[in-house]
C-alpha cells in the first residue's frame, strides 16, 4: 500500500534522523525539552510564618508581664496595707478635750487645746462657705473620682516651670483621708496609703459626706477643727450665719492657718479672703 507523501518539514527532519555517525551507527538527536518553567517565589507566605509567630511571642510575653505585675503590685498593696488604721474606729474619734477661760462678763480670753464645734451638715450652713471651700481647695471636686488626674497633671506641669512646690494635686477626699488616719509625714509609704484610703472613702461615702466630713474636722487654726469652731473662735457666731466675707476667709484658712490666721496676721487673712 503506497505510503502518504510526506511535508517538507517532516522530510527534513527525516534526513536528519538518518545522519550515520562514525562506526556505521545511526544515531538520532535526542528530543529537546522544553526549559523548565520557574515558579514563583514564595516569599510572602514564608515571612508570614515568623511573623505569626513572633506576635504570638509578643502576645505570650504580653499575658506573662501582666499576670507577674498584677502580682507584685498586689504584694506591694498589701506590704502598704499591712498597718492602716481602721477608717471605722477613725470616724468615731474624738479631739482632745479643751479649756475655754471666759471673764465675769463672759468675754473669752483665752483657750487651750482642741476646739471642736457643731458637726453640721451642708443643709445648715450657707450656701457660699461650702462653695467657697470647692472653689479653693478643690474646682473640680463633683466631677471628678477619688483622685482628680486632670488636677495632679496641672499642678505637676505648674511646679515642673516655677521648679518648685507651687501648686497641689490633692483632692478633697485625699485630704480627708489624710486629716482623719495619717500623718503629715512626706514620704512615699504615707502617700500610697492616702490613695488606698481615698478610694475606701469614695467608696463608702458620697460626695456630699466627704466634702461635710471636711467641713466639721478640718484644722483652720487658732485650735479650731470644723468650720463651726472656726466662726466660734474667729466670729463669735455659729458657721450657720457666717456672712460671704467670713465665708471666704474660713475657705482661705485650711492651705496655711498659721500664716492666714485672723488673729494673728489680719492683713493677710484679709488679702486671701479677697
Amino acid at each position: 500500500m503506497p505510503r502518504p507523501p510526506r511535508s517538507a518539514p517532516a522530510a527534513r527532519a527525516a534526513s536528519r534522523a538518518r545522519a550515520v555517525a562514525p562506526g556505521g551507527r545511526v544515531t538520532v538527536p535526542a528530543p529537546r525539552t522544553a526549559a523548565p518553567l520557574r515558579r514563583a517565589p514564595a516569599a510572602p507566605a514564608a515571612a508570614a510564618v515568623p511573623t505569626r509567630r513572633r506576635g504570638w511571642r509578643w502576645l505570650r510575653w504580653t499575658v506573662i508581664a501582666g499576670i507577674w505585675g498584677t502580682l507584685a503590685l498586689a504584694v506591694v498593696v498589701l506590704w502598704f496595707a499591712r498597718d492602716l488604721p481602721r477608717p471605722e474606729s477613725a470616724l468615731d474619734a474624738t479631739r482632745r478635750p479643751s479649756l475655754t477661760l471666759e471673764d465675769r462678763s463672759g468675754h473669752v480670753f483665752a483657750r487651750f487645746g482642741d476646739v471642736v464645734g457643731q458637726p453640721l451638715h451642708l443643709s445648715d450652713l450657707p450656701p457660699a462657705l461650702p462653695a467657697a471651700v470647692v472653689a479653693v481647695e478643690d474646682r473640680r471636686f463633683w466631677q471628678h473620682g477619688s483622685i482628680d488626674v486632670i488636677g495632679l497633671a496641672r499642678a505637676a506641669w505648674t511646679d515642673l516651670i516655677h521648679r518648685r512646690v507651687v501648686q497641689g494635686g490633692s483632692t478633697i477626699t485625699q485630704q480627708v483621708a489624710k486629716t482623719l488616719f495619717l500623718s503629715n509625714a512626706r514620704t512615699i509609704r504615707r502617700k500610697v496609703q492616702e490613695l488606698l484610703l481615698t478610694f475606701w472613702l469614695n467608696e463608702h461615702f458620697t460626695k456630699r459626706e466627704i466634702l461635710e466630713i471636711y467641713l466639721n474636722r478640718v484644722y483652720l487654726g487658732a485650735g479650731a477643727w470644723g468650720v463651726d469652731a472656726a466662726a466660734h473662735v474667729y466670729f463669735g457666731v455659729s458657721a450657720r450665719h457666717v456672712t460671704l466675707w467670713q465665708a471666704a476667709m474660713l475657705a482661705g484658712l485650711p492651705r496655711a492657718p498659721s500664716r492666714f490666721n485672723p488673729r494673728v496676721n489680719p492683713a493677710a487673712a484679709a488679702a486671701r479672703s479677697r
